[in-house]
């Protein structure tokens, strides 16, 4: 078990890897299921060989059972992977917007900001979607990434600019409860700011963060004691839509803006489809997936529909991920294990909902989306141009960014100008790589593998 484990999900089995699995089985139990649908006929045969040996009893029966139900398995899987049609896009409507710009200078007026963060989905994968407002193919040719695929940790560079790479929790300072974005917003822009979160964020500190820096947060926990008779819950989190009756509660006024962080859950292992039937429920992953994420557009169409009504105030919606997902890419599933576009290369717009513009930087990072969004809003005009490097809507601007994976030494990567480098640390190779990740070399040149290893562990150690 622990060797496919660690075959699978492309990293070592730890101390501290399997106590996080102790004090979060709660949550992970639904997840076992996916993990044993990624096994191969291998490792189904070893399984099956080593019960084999341990019985005393009927040996021969035993195996034969195992056997059989390992190949009735494996044929349901290959099976139900024939069966997968690509039907998970939808048809563009009237409401779409043809066009996106690259190029943003400021924020007018003071608009509410609601950020709507997906979970587990990355560009690539919403790019092929269209809702009632966003046709989300604008996304192709752009990448923005995160530097760690793992939900806290990502939180809580969007809210701060700092990826504390060198820990696997999150490490708190009075630096970061007092220059994170909510609170600069609220103190320099008069911005009200809340937090809901279909998941819980009493969860690998988060609670000893978010709660300090917003005015207002609803979780999970206390989501399931207003509408937990409404709306269904899963391991990690709930049914999204119970986002609209939270949003309900928030006192919208027109004096002040509003800063909204929505944290959606659904499209989290083991991917939750409020729509269930018998066959999404025996399906593979991504059958599964592809539908949890249907139905998320679908709860992006109504808060932008709700902020559409509900204030007369001009509203920008940001649309980005917390990171993405695998699902067999370079031999990963989940996430947390891979630096490769598929959980690191993650969707980001700003739509502005009365103007109707879509605005896509062409590179950008999570770690410099915090000066952005300040710098947007910024009226004095030098301290906009001594701000223009970390704005990614800058047309002079370059990303530059280490990347990690999670409680893990198994990749390690660097973004740098117009190159991304990933360093396996398991058979020592760096590939060097465009955005698109199609053209990989091999580094043999000692000089510059030693440089580019250094940027990393300058920013790792």
């Amino acid at each position: 078990m622990i060797f496919t484990y660690q075959e699978i999900y492309q990293t070592s089995v730890t101390f501290d890897l399997v106590i996080y699995s102790f004090q979060n089985l709660s949550l992970l139990y639904g997840d076992f299921f996916t993990f044993l649908y990624h096994w191969n006929f291998l490792q189904w045969l070893a399984l099956a060989t080593g019960i084999y040996l341990v019985f005393d009893k009927n040996r021969k029966r035993n195996f034969l059972t195992l056997l059989i139900i390992s190949i009735l398995f494996l044929y349901l899987q290959f099976t139900l992977q024939w069966m997968i049609k690509d039907n998970h896009s939808k048809v563009p409507t009237s409401f779409q917007i043809k066009k996106g710009k690259t190029v943003l200078e400021s924020i007018q007026g003071r608009p509410n900001i609601v950020f709507v963060l997906l979970e587990g989905v990355s560009r690539k994968q919403l790019s092929s979607l269209h809702s009632r407002y966003i046709d989300f193919s604008l996304l192709e040719g752009s990448h923005f990434w995160i530097p760690m695929p793992h939900t806290s940790k990502s939180l809580f560079t969007w809210m701060t600019g700092e990826t504390q790479l060198k820990n696997s929790r999150l490490q708190l300072d009075d630096s970061v409860f007092e220059l994170n974005l909510p609170v600069l917003l609220q103190k320099k822009h008069n911005y009200q700011t809340v937090m809901i979160y279909t998941q819980s964020i009493y969860l690998e500190g988060m609670d000893q963060f978010f709660p300090k820096i917003f005015q207002s947060i609803v979780d999970k926990s206390i989501l399931e004691k207003r509408y937990g008779s409404l709306y269904t819950s899963f391991s990690w989190g709930m049914d999204d839509r119970v986002i609209l009756p939270a949003m309900n509660q928030i006192n919208v006024t027109e004096k002040d803006p509003m800063f909204l962080l929505i944290g959606l859950s659904q499209t989290h292992s083991p991917y939750f489809v409020v729509n269930e039937n018998t066959y999404s429920q025996w399906t593979s992953p991504l059958v599964r997936y592809h539908a949890s994420i249907n139905e998320e557009v679908a709860v992006l169409d109504s808060v932008i529909s709700y902020w559409k009504e509900n204030s007369s105030r001009e509203t920008l919606l940001i649309l980005s991920a917390d990171h993405g997902e695998s699902f067999g890419e370079e031999g990963a599933f989940a996430h947390n294990y891979s630096l490769y576009n598929q959980e690191t290369d993650v969707p980001f717009l700003f739509y502005f909902l009365k103007s109707g513009q879509v605005y896509i930087p062409k590179v950008g990072t999570s770690v410099d989306f915090k000066d952005t969004i300040l710098r947007l809003l910024e009226t004095n005009t030098n301290l906009m141009s001594e701000k223009s490097k970390v704005n990614f809507f800058d047309h002079n601007y370059q990303p530059s960014l280490v990347l990690k994976t999670w409680n893990s030494e198994v990749q390690k990567a660097w973004i740098n100008h117009d190159k991304k480098y990933i360093y396996h640390s398991d058979r020592d190779q760096l590939l060097q790589m465009d955005f698109k990740e199609d053209y990989r070399t091999p580094i043999t040149d000692l000089r510059l593998k030693q440089k580019v290893l250094n940027q990393i562990y300058s920013e790792i150690r």
